[in-house]
């Protein structure tokens, strides 16, 4: 493949998880100059070994988009998936949405828990990975939840590898209150016409949800894709939320995370406030 005419991206959304990724892949996939790739692609991370023509395929069905845009959460927690991403398109332009890391680790709980995938309490969850990386630092085996929300060392990495004019940090809270205002910086960030607005922004579109069972769920993964989504609507709950964080463990992360919090701030250059 002709590398100087074939499709590449533009920016990439890199995370964090349980940030707002998908609602932001959807907001800026609804504009009609911008063409977003399948979400959660996940080639600088899982799927690297495809090599970087198969990625620039994934870009083909862009027609006459002229911003092309990727969506995968856990690229900013993954270093080597940020360097391999520097060294492939180094003028990438990158998005990061970042959240209350307390919040955005209990929500991450829940979805495992949700998902059959953890079944310890949360402040058994917590005390195995504040052990594990005071033993090992926060890139320890099976650090998880707080790992992803030590946004200081990932923002660090990035601005290592990009210049800061490359860099868009979206605070998840300022989306969810001023959804347009944060779509229309974006928008000009990325060179496209920030008049446009769909209907979509400002909708919430990852939903927390719950399943009927969990056996159900795991079973129709074998079915065909029709009949796959017949049962997944049957099997959901959607008018579900789950439970607020407890104070003792709200409490612990807030001091855990309060270093990341003041790095992050540094690197904003001003105070968060909806995170205090």
């Amino acid at each position: 493949m002709n590398e100087a005419s074939s499709p590449r991206p533009d920016f990439v959304i890199a995370g964090a998880m349980r940030s707002g990724t998908t609602s932001l892949t959807r907001y800026l996939d609804a504009h009609p100059d911008i063409f977003i790739a399948p979400k959660e692609m996940g080639f600088f991370t899982e799927h690297y070994d495809r090599g970087i023509d198969w990625y620039r395929e994934q870009f083909s069905d862009a027609g006459e988009a002229t911003c092309l845009g990727e969506s995968t959460a856990d690229y900013l927690a993954r270093a080597d998936a940020m360097t391999r991403l520097a060294e492939a398109f180094p003028d990438v332009h990158v998005i990061a949405t970042l959240r209350n890391p307390v919040d955005r680790a209990w929500s991450h709980y829940w979805l495992q828990k949700e998902r059959g995938k953890d079944d310890r309490t949360f402040e058994e969850a917590v005390e195995f990975e504040a052990s594990r990386i005071d033993q090992f630092g926060p890139s320890a085996e099976g650090v998880f939840y707080l790992f992803h929300g030590l946004y200081d060392h990932q923002l660090n990495h990035a601005l290592a590898l990009f210049p800061s004019d490359q860099l868009s940090i979206v605070i998840f809270e300022r989306m969810v209150e001023d959804p347009v205002s944060v779509y229309q910086s974006l928008c000009r960030s990325l060179g496209v016409d920030d008049r446009v607005v769909p209907e979509i922004v400002g909708q919430r579109v990852n939903r927390y949800v719950t399943f009927r069972s969990l056996r159900l769920r795991s079973l129709s993964h074998r079915l065909p894709s029709l009949l796959r989504r017949a049962v997944a609507r049957l099997n959901t709950r959607l008018d579900v939320s789950y439970p607020e964080i407890p104070p003792g463990p709200a409490e612990q992360l807030r001091v855990f995370f309060r270093p990341t919090i003041e790095g992050v701030e540094a690197v904003l250059g001003e105070r968060i406030g909806e995170w205090h």
